[in-house]
C-alpha cells in the first residue's frame, strides 16, 4: 500500500505504543478507554507501510509481534472444529503467561461457538496455515488462538499474519497470496488474554463476557482477512464490532463506542478511520445495524446482508470492490438506494430511542446537538442557513415554534442542494408534543431545489427539524492513503447546502 514517509512511521509509532513496555496505568488507560482494540488493525497497517519507513526506521521495527508466542513450543495445544486453543499450563511452567486448563477449555468453546455462528451464516473460515500452530493431524491447518498475559499490556486480544524479516529488512508474510490472480487473502493467528481477571479489565462485566467480545470481534478479523487483508480499516472495525453484538447482544460491549459515532458526530465522514478521537471507526457499527435492522433477512442466526458485502469485497472469488462500492453492491441487491438509505440513517440517528430496535438499551444512545436551532414567533417569521457538508455526513437545523398557537400555522422549508445524482438528501422531522415523529423526505428537482410545507403550531408542535445530507460515496482518486475508503480523495467533500424557513 502506497504509504509517505510520515505516515508509515506513525504506524511504527503506534504499534510501538501498543506493544512496547508500559505502565500498569497506561495498560489500564488503554483498556477503559477503548484504545486497545486498535492492535490488530495497527499490525496490519504497519506490514503494509513498511516499505515507506526509512532503513533505521525498519531496523527499529520489532519483528516479533508478527511471531506467534513460545516458539519453543513450551505450552498445552487443544483442538475442535476449526481451531486450536494454545497455552502455557500451570503444571509445567510458572509466570505471567499462564492460563489453567479450565479457562483454556472455556477459551476454545467460546471461539468454535462464535465460529460456527459466522460459518453458519455463510462465512468462509479464516484461510488454512498450513503446519503452522501444530503439525499433527488433529492441528494441521486450524486458526491458532494463543494465551498470554496481553492484559498487561493494555489489550484485551488481537490477531494478525505470520511474517519475517526479509533480506531487504522489510516484513514478507510467510503465506503470500496465490498468484497470478489478484487476491489479498492471508492467514491468522489470533491471541487472547490468559484470564481476563477483573485487576486488568476494570469493564464492569464478568471475565466471560470479556471473553466473549473479544473472541467474536478479532475471530471476525480473522474472517476478514481471508476475504481482503487489504480491506478499507473503517469498514473492517465496524463490521467486527457489528458481528460481536450479534453474537452476544446482551453484552453491549459496543455501546462505549456510540459516543463517538455518528449519533453523536453527524458531520464527520462515516468512513473516516480515527476521526472523533479515534473511535469512529467502532461506533460505526450503528450504520450496519440500521441497514440489518431496514432489510433484515437472515442465514443462521446472522443477518445475510453484511455477509453479501464482504463477498462483494472479496479479493479471492469476489469483484474485490472497496467498503463503499461493496456495500452499495449489497443494497442494490436487495433493491436498495444507498443514498437514500444513508439519508434515512441520517434523519433516524436524531430520534435513536425510536428508530432503533435494540431491546431496552436505545436510551442510551446519545443525540447529537442541531448544528444551529432556530425560534420562530410573529415578530421572527423567516430564517436561513448555509453548511458545507463533507461526503457521507449531514447537517441538522432545527426549528422551534413560538407564540404560534393556531392550527393553520405551516413552516415552508426550501432547500437549495447540490445536484441530487451528487447525493443531496433532505430529511424533514416533525416531533409533535404528543410523543409521535413524522419524517418526510423532501422532493428534490434535478438541480437539487426542493420545497416542503409542514404543520407548526406551538400548541402540538414541539419542534420541526432538517437534516441535509451529503450521500456522495464516489472518490475522484484512490490509494492516496487518506484516512477514507479505498484510501482515495472524496469526489464531493464541503459541498454548499442552503435552506430557509418561512413561517405562515
Amino acid at each position: 500500500m502506497p504509504a509517505s514517509r510520515d505516515e508509515a512511521a506513525q504506524s511504527l509509532e503506534e504499534v510501538q505504543d501498543l506493544f512496547g513496555p508500559m505502565s500498569r496505568s497506561q495498560a489500564r488507560e488503554l483498556i477503559t478507554s477503548g484504545g486497545s482494540k486498535d492492535a490488530t488493525m495497527a499490525l496490519r497497517d504497519l506490514s503494509l507501510r513498511m516499505g515507506s519507513l526509512s532503513k533505521n526506521q525498519q531496523g527499529a521495527v520489532d519483528f516479533d509481534v508478527y511471531k506467534r508466542p513460545w516458539g519453543n513450543g513450551q505450552y498445552s495445544i487443544k483442538c475442535e472444529a476449526n481451531i486450536c486453543v494454545h497455552w502455557i499450563s500451570s503444571t509445567s511452567y510458572t509466570g505471567a503467561d499462564v492460563a489453567s486448563d479450565s479457562y483454556a477449555a472455556t477459551v476454545l468453546a467460546t471461539l468454535v461457538h462464535v465460529s460456527g455462528v459466522y460459518h453458519d451464516a455463510g462465512y468462509r473460515y479464516p484461510r488454512a496455515d498450513g503446519t503452522r500452530g501444530g503439525s499433527t493431524p488433529d492441528a494441521l491447518n486450524k486458526t491458532d488462538v494463543y494465551l498470554a498475559d496481553v492484559g498487561s499490556e493494555g489489550k484485551y486480544g488481537y490477531c494478525t499474519i505470520d511474517a519475517s524479516r526479509g533480506s531487504d529488512g522489510k516484513l514478507h508474510p510467510d503465506f503470500p497470496p496465490p498468484n497470478p490472480q489478484r487476491r489479498s487473502d492471508l492467514p491468522a493467528f489470533c491471541v487472547l488474554d490468559n484470564d481476563f481477571k477483573a485487576s486488568q479489565f476494570p469493564t464492569g462485566r464478568s471475565w466471560q463476557q470479556d471473553l466473549e467480545v473479544t473472541a467474536a470481534h478479532e475471530y471476525f478479523h480473522a474472517v476478514q482477512f481471508a476475504y481482503d487483508y487489504f480491506e478499507d480499516r473503517w469498514f473492517m472495525e465496524a463490521t467486527a464490532t457489528w458481528a460481536e453484538d450479534q453474537v452476544y447482544d446482551s453484552i453491549n460491549d459496543n455501546l462505549q463506542y456510540l459516543r463517538g459515532s455518528q449519533l453523536r458526530h453527524p458531520g464527520i465522514s462515516l468512513d473516516t478511520f480515527f476521526g472523533a478521537g479515534g473511535t469512529l471507526q467502532y461506533g460505526d457499527w450503528i450504520y450496519f445495524a440500521y441497514l440489518t435492522q431496514r432489510l433484515p433477512g437472515r442465514t443462521g442466526e446472522l443477518p445475510t446482508l453484511v455477509r453479501r458485502m464482504w463477498q462483494y469485497a472479496d479479493s479471492v472469488t469476489g469483484p474485490d470492490l472497496y467498503s463503499v462500492q461493496a456495500i452499495a453492491a449489497a443494497l442494490r441487491e436487495k433493491g436498495a438506494d444507498f443514498n437514500r438509505l444513508f439519508a434515512q440513517y441520517a434523519a433516524a440517528n436524531r430520534h435513536p430511542a425510536s428508530a432503533y430496535s435494540d431491546e431496552g438499551t436505545q436510551r442510551l444512545y446519545p443525540i447529537a446537538r442541531p448544528r444551529k436551532t432556530i425560534r420562530l414567533k410573529p415578530g421572527k417569521r423567516t430564517a436561513s442557513a448555509t453548511y458545507r457538508i463533507d461526503h457521507l455526513a449531514s447537517a441538522t437545523t432545527r426549528f422551534v415554534p413560538r407564540a404560534l398557537p393556531a392550527k393553520r400555522h405551516r413552516l415552508t422549508l426550501s432547500v437549495n442542494m447540490a445536484d441530487k445524482r451528487s447525493g443531496s438528501y433532505a430529511v424533514a422531522l416533525v416531533y409533535a408534543k404528543s410523543g409521535p415523529i413524522t419524517t418526510k423526505i423532501v422532493h428534490l428537482g434535478r438541480k437539487g431545489n426542493g420545497k416542503v410545507r409542514l404543520p407548526f403550531s406551538s400548541r402540538t408542535v414541539a419542534r420541526v427539524e432538517l437534516v441535509l445530507v451529503n450521500a456522495n460515496h464516489a472518490f475522484s482518486r484512490c490509494w492516496v492513503n487518506t484516512a477514507y475508503s479505498c484510501s482515495g480523495i472524496p469526489a464531493k467533500d464541503g459541498v454548499k447546502e442552503t435552506l430557509s424557513a418561512k413561517v405562515s
